[in-house]
């Protein structure tokens, strides 16, 4: 009997482990997945199964990365991987290399996929799409520099408008590394910032051959680009993510080198057809607010006619103020009072002189009829008093009278501006006298005046050096 060979569960599973990979290196496995778990390491478990069995599997962080969709539970799915075991458990798993959805292709799959998510953050939309000049100026231009693509884009442009320049940032299209030089070249025009607009494209192809257009970290480029981008991939019919992100979708790179080179032929029509009818619109607005400007300008003369009406009753009115204020007829009026109390008291005085002469005339009459010495002495001599104080109050009434008028004309000697211009004073008035001028902030240069001094007046310039105007004011 031959030697028993024991061994033990952790060899057992080795064992097992050993010969289901040699044996199954590579297999298809289709099934529905359950159980989906991506963990923060980036590897992926699931289960798969059908109607009636299920197996565990596995896709390590690398090949999650490649998958074109992400997958969820319920997903039908085909997986290629190796078969292999789980020794702690002792469980047989398949680890997947790649994974893409059953009955839909991969690729198709994926380009659903990321159109919705990029579509749900709001990549599409309109508001955010960027203007195409109607000129370009500067054309960046992004694609392979190989084939016939450039060249076409290059000829069109020239063939339509010769002044356009080309800036020509070349990068593959197609195969590995595609996705980020195409990434690269859209960053190095922004950053060069020269383009006035970015063709970003290449000539037609299958689901494939496209797929570098479909990559999320070329639709966020496009998206990021601060100058307007136009997508020009493939042939009228085929559609990719970067059409959706750019600002403007072209069928093809020929006809995306027409949007930004219109003919010039065509646009010196154009501009000639503007021209004129701007020169319309000019004319007619021209001939309007002229009509308004005569309008405008009847309006003001009415009203400056008016206001002038009213300034020149305003400024008679003042004058005939100024005048009933003006010294001169100040001391004739105060003349006049005094001729009036001079008068009045003359004739105060004459009436008591001729009454006293009449007591007089009374008194002497009696005093004949009695003929008393006594009375008569004693009389006499109240009559002497009596004239002795009429002599003093008249002295002293004339007395007061002419004090009074030396106060008189001492108050109107010292407001007679006469006076003050004896004292070597000036009056500075407006040429024709009816504006008097207080200050030097109140004549510019050139103002007609005229100055008054005590003999007489005359008329000046005023000066046009302001830094001397206190010094020198006149000419």
């Amino acid at each position: 009997m031959a030697e028993r060979k024991i061994h033990t569960v952790s060899e057992l599973n080795a064992r097992v482990r050993s010969a289901i990979e040699a044996g199954l290196t590579s297999v298809w496995v289709e099934g529905e997945i359950s159980n989906l778990r991506i963990y923060q390491s980036g590897h992926a478990y699931f289960t798969l199964k059908d109607k009636s069995s299920q197996v565990r599997g596995v896709m390590w962080k690398g090949r999650v990365a490649l998958l074109r969709f992400t997958p969820k539970d319920g997903d039908q799915v085909v997986v290629r991987g190796r078969v292999s075991v789980y020794e702690p458990r002792g469980e047989y798993q398949v680890v997947a290399d790649s994974m893409e959805p059953a009955g839909l292709g991969a690729l198709q799959a994926a380009f659903e996929q990321l159109k919705k998510k990029l579509e749900d953050e709001g990549l599409f939309d309109k508001k955010h799409k960027k203007p195409i000049p109607l000129i370009a100026w500067t054309v960046g231009i992004v694609t392979s520099p190989k084939g016939a693509v450039i060249r076409d884009m290059i000829r069109t442009i020239y063939r339509r408008f010769p002044g356009i320049h080309i800036i020509f940032a070349p990068a593959k299209v197609q195969g590995k590394g595609s996705a980020q030089e195409i990434v690269q070249a859209i960053a190095d025009l922004n950053e060069h910032g020269q383009a006035d607009v970015i063709i970003v494209g290449r000539g037609g192809g299958s689901l494939e051959d496209l797929w570098e257009f479909n990559e999320e970290t070329v639709a966020r480029a496009i998206f990021a680009s601060k100058i307007p981008v136009i997508s020009a991939v493939g042939h009228e019919t085929d559609f990719t993510i970067a059409d959706f992100v750019a600002d403007l979708r072209a069928s093809t790179p020929t006809s995306a080198a027409e949007q930004v080179a219109p003919r010039r032929e065509d646009l010196e029509v154009t501009i000639d057809s503007l021209n004129a009818r701007a020169e319309s619109i000019l004319r007619n607005k021209l001939e309007t607010m002229s009509q308004k400007v005569d309008e405008t300008d009847g309006r003001i003369q009415r009203a400056v006619i008016s206001g002038l009406s009213h300034v020149r009753e305003k400024t008679k009115g003042v004058i005939r103020h100024l005048g009933a204020l003006h010294p001169k007829e100040k001391i004739k009026r105060e003349k006049e009072n005094l001729s009036t109390l001079t008068n009045s008291m003359a004739r105060s005085l004459l009436h008591l002189s001729e009454t006293k002469k009449q007591e007089a005339v009374t008194l002497t009459n009696r005093l004949s009829a009695i003929r008393p010495k006594r009375w008569i002495k004693e009389r006499t001599e109240l009559v002497n008093r009596h004239r002795a104080d009429l002599h003093n109050a008249s002295k002293t009434i004339v007395l007061n009278l002419k004090n009074h008028v030396k106060i008189v004309e001492g108050r109107l000697a010292s407001i007679n501006p006469l006076a003050v211009l004896e004292r070597g004073y000036s009056i500075v008035t407006s040429a024709d006298g009816k504006k008097v001028y207080k200050s030097i902030n109140d004549l510019t240069a050139g103002t007609k005046i005229k100055v008054r001094v005590a003999d007489g007046e005359t008329a000046a310039t005023v000066d046009g050096n302001r830094q001397n105007r206190q010094e020198k004011l006149f000419d």
